[in-house]
């Protein structure tokens, strides 16, 4: 039995074609998503990806990106997430889908148990078990134990942080598959997937890159209308795009301030502040000169 994974697209189009045809030839028994597939970045291939996944009749997992998508079209959510400067990606990504799609977006499961031959079951999740945002990854403490424990599968597949890394753990293989769409470790052109194969008794697993068209991905965002509407912040994640490095994260636990801007231009003042101490400033304001 042969099982590939793919998660974290990330709206990268380019990316999960790329992938995809590398799939067509690996002939896997099945192809399954741990989330995170349309969640909210500089690339611009949302549709196109729910699309294709669809089409070919890919399941997949909710991830923390899809969930906040549909709690944006929550009548009683939060306004600040509807609102707010700070969440204007997510503003411009969220409006991209109609109706049908955020009805279909809210029925996707949390978990997928993928039965496995002798009982070795496999268990697809975005982060863990009961969460969205936590990962064994950051360590595994006694509410993390236990929802390792009451999984009833011998390898748990997750995705959410981006990167290749497995451990064993009490007779488990826990594992990310990596990213489909940002890995985030400067390697522009390169997209990552996870394929599990079962023989001699046991789950064997392979992390396979394949590399894409980064330019055309690129060149889709600058002519989308993403940077003017998405403003500051999506001008960090146009960076991530271009440098295939890590921005928000850092921007928002060590450089933004406990007390968020309130205004357009504050906002504006802070990010490019960071990106002139990062120093990739310079390399960012051609493409967003003329909004000054």
């Amino acid at each position: 039995m042969k099982i590939t994974v793919i998660t974290d697209v990330h709206s990268n189009y380019q990316g999960l074609s790329a992938i995809l045809n590398d799939i067509e030839v690996e002939k896997p028994d099945l192809v399954i998503g741990a989330g995170d597939m349309v969640g909210c970045s500089a690339y611009t291939g949302s549709i196109e990806v729910w699309n294709a996944l669809h089409e070919r009749g890919i399941p997949f997992v909710m991830g923390n990106e899809e969930e906040r998508i549909i709690r944006y079209y929550d009548p009683s959510g939060d306004s600040y997430l509807k609102e707010a400067i700070q969440f204007k990606p997510l503003q411009y990504r969220a409006k991209q889908f109609s109706i049908d799609h955020i009805d279909q977006m809210r029925s996707l499961p949390l978990q997928i148990m993928l039965e496995g031959p002798q009982n070795q079951n496999v268990f697809i999740c975005h982060a863990s078990p009961r969460d969205l945002h936590r990962s064994p990854m950051l360590g595994i403490d006694s509410r993390m134990e236990e929802e390792l424990h009451e999984t009833r599968a011998h390898v748990i597949v997750s995705g959410h942080h981006h990167m290749k890394w497995h451990q064993y753990w009490q007779g488990k293989l826990l594992i990310m598959a990596g990213s489909a769409g940002l890995p985030l470790r400067g390697k522009l052109d390169e997209v990552d997937y996870l394929t599990l194969s079962f023989h001699k008794q046991k789950w064997h697993f392979e992390y396979k890159t394949v590399t894409y068209d980064y330019q055309a991905a690129i060149q889709e965002i600058i002519a989308s209308g993403f940077l003017e509407k998405s403003r500051p912040i999506g001008w960090l994640m146009f960076d991530e795009v271009l440098t295939q490095k890590d921005h928000l994260i850092p921007f928002f636990n060590e450089y933004c301030p406990d007390e968020r801007p309130d205004n357009l231009e504050n906002w504006t003042k802070l990010v490019i502040g960071y990106l002139e101490h990062i120093e990739r400033w310079e390399s960012v304001k051609p493409f967003i000169s003329h909004l000054f």
